[in-house]
């Protein structure tokens, strides 16, 4: 089974957003996806780095769209590694 992790600083990250619940519900369709196929979302790829992500909907009143970024671990689990406001990549 694969593990959604959240990465020390994605946690923070999430305070700063308002809190887990809002992010939470914000989340919700991404992490479905996550667990299903998260080799599905956009990659990004270069000498430096990899990584993919998601953006989430905004959550009217209450949060903007956000963008996710995560990488996959050699056990095929999801690391959180970053969440901030909509991020144009």
């Amino acid at each position: 089974m694969r593990n959604i992790i959240w990465a020390d600083e994605f946690t923070g990250q999430v305070k700063r957003a308002g809190g887990a619940r809002i992010v939470d519900e914000a989340l919700s369709p991404i992490i479905d996806g996550l667990m299903r196929n998260p080799y599905g979302f956009p990659k990004v790829e270069n000498d430096w780095t990899s990584f993919r992500y998601a953006k989430t909907d905004a959550i009217l009143g209450k949060l903007g769209a956000l963008t996710v970024v995560f990488t996959i671990d050699d056990d095929k689990n999801v690391v959180l590694e970053w969440l901030d406001e909509d991020i144009p990549f």
